[in-house]
């Protein structure tokens, strides 16, 4: 019986599952949204956030809302973690 076949057959079985498992993003990245992060519970969880393509690009960004509020006459802010 020839084994060539077969060990050509595992041997690409097994590239397979290889490529599979290093190419897959890793579940912390891919699963977290830049919107669970806002005002100011969320600064370092927004800028912690990279994107799985390209480790050093952030994957988020800081949107700073602000307006009067005419009861206080005072400045009011409000920071949002928002997608790049």
């Amino acid at each position: 019986m020839k084994k060539g076949p077969a060990l050509v057959i595992i041997i690409t079985v097994v590239i397979l599952v290889a490529f599979y498992l290093f190419t897959k993003a890793s579940p912390n990245t891919s699963q977290e949204t830049c919107s669970k992060y806002s005002y100011k519970d969320g600064y370092s969880g927004c800028m912690s956030l990279l994107n799985s393509n390209n480790k050093k690009d952030k994957k988020c960004k800081f949107k700073i809302e602000n307006k009067i509020n005419q009861a206080t006459r005072k400045m009011e802010f409000t920071y949002l973690c928002v997608e790049k």
